[in-house]
């Protein structure tokens, strides 16, 4: 599968545009590196939208769930850096949540992707129809370069480092997220409307938050 792994770490946020640069240079150099240097964790990936709310999207790919919920992973949220301490009260906007990989399909990385957060209503219905319908069929359109279903695994620990995003504005809650790597913004846009036509209410699920869309900015892999 295109996924380095059987579990995604996902945010979401924005930023006080008056630390932005300082926000996005304690991403590169400090924050990427630091998760990655976790056995088991294998890849971030950082991302940002032209337009619309929230601007910023990071994941990484862990090779299982107990690389996110114990070890040099946990130790790291549990002992937050100054630099760390410092940004992460300015988040205007704050959605996290470890991911157990629902299914991952295609042949790559994509240079944009259209993101959909979902609640089910009926998960076996909504699961069977995204990971035997939706993904394949997404999967056959021009353009599109891979496509993923994540769920959220439930009892995070809660640390004082998300305790830090809390400061500025509470977590929102994550659920299940569909997303689909593309090669251009363009077509991250038609897939999002694609999804939406396709109308996932109508499968199981009983909120659809549609997300902006977003251009890939960096993809970090240690191994």
């Amino acid at each position: 599968m295109p996924l380095l792994g059987n579990a995604v770490l996902a945010v979401w946020n924005d930023v006080d545009p008056a630390i932005e640069s300082d926000f996005n240079d304690w991403y590169l150099r400090e924050h990427i590196p630091e998760r990655l240097s976790v056995p088991g964790m294998n890849r971030g990936r950082r991302f940002r939208a032209d337009t619309g709310a929230p601007r910023y999207m990071a994941f990484y790919e862990a090779a299982s769930m107990d690389v996110l919920t114990q070890g040099p992973y946990r130790e790291q949220l549990d002992n937050p850096t100054a630099w760390t301490q410092r940004i992460m009260p300015h988040f205007r906007f704050a959605q996290r949540g470890l991911c157990d990989v629902g299914a991952s399909l295609g042949d790559g990385i994509g240079s944009a992707a259209a993101v959909m957060h979902l609640t089910p209503s009926d998960a076996p219905q909504l699961r069977i129809w995204i990971i035997e319908k939706l993904l394949p069929k997404l999967c056959t359109r021009p353009h599109v370069v891979a496509a993923h279903l994540w769920t959220v695994a439930p009892g995070e620990p809660v640390s004082p480092t998300t305790a830090l995003s809390q400061q500025a504005e509470p977590d929102r809650l994550l659920a299940w997220v569909v997303v689909v790597e593309t090669a251009d913004t363009v077509t991250a846009d038609a897939i999002a409307a694609t999804i939406l036509v396709r109308d996932p209410k109508a499968h199981g699920a009983a909120e659809i938050v549609a997300c902006p869309t977003y251009r890939l900015l960096y993809a970090v892999d240690p191994r």
